[in-house]
């Protein structure tokens, strides 16, 4: 596991950056971004998946941990990421103006396999309980920036348009 605390330290920081940004574009845009109903989920749903990169970038760094324990985290936190953005998503899509619901959609289903993804990480470290668990992760953490950042640029330069 030592082999991968500077990668993990690396996106702990990372996420943490990100989501700062994040507060950023929000404060930029704030009043547009209230104006517009629910557009504000897909701020908070940024910042929920870059919160599950922090958190399982974290429990990875827990010295001498279990490889089967790391992975039962990382599935709670996978979990329960869906269980909060799942909603969220459904009442944002559900007021979309119809000629942007399609795009909106295909960028939901993105956010859910970058979580998916992480979760699978967590089942296969929890099932094996050895390291091939924390080879989906690089991935799951790439796909969770690309889905964070994807919101990210909604609420920074789309909705100006």
């Amino acid at each position: 596991m030592s082999d991968w605390s500077s990668f993990f330290a690396g996106e702990l920081g990372a996420a943490a950056a990100l989501a700062g940004l994040l507060f950023v574009s929000v404060s930029m845009n704030q009043a547009r971004i209230l104006a517009l109903g629910r557009m504000a989920d897909r701020g908070l749903e940024a910042l929920i998946i870059l919160l599950l990169v922090l958190v399982v970038s974290s429990v990875t760094l827990v010295p001498a941990q279990p490889m089967r324990l790391l992975g039962g985290e990382i599935v709670v936190a996978g979990m329960a990421t869906l269980l909060v953005i799942i909603p969220l998503q459904a009442g944002y899509v559900r007021h979309l103006d119809p000629v942007h619901r399609r795009r909106t959609t295909r960028t939901v289903w993105f956010n859910r396999i970058a979580v998916l993804v992480m979760t699978l990480a967590g089942l296969v470290l929890l099932a094996r309980g050895d390291e091939a668990g924390l080879y989906l992760l690089p991935p799951a953490i790439l796909l969770s920036f690309g889905a964070a950042g994807s919101n990210a640029w909604v609420l920074l330069v789309e909705i100006n348009r």
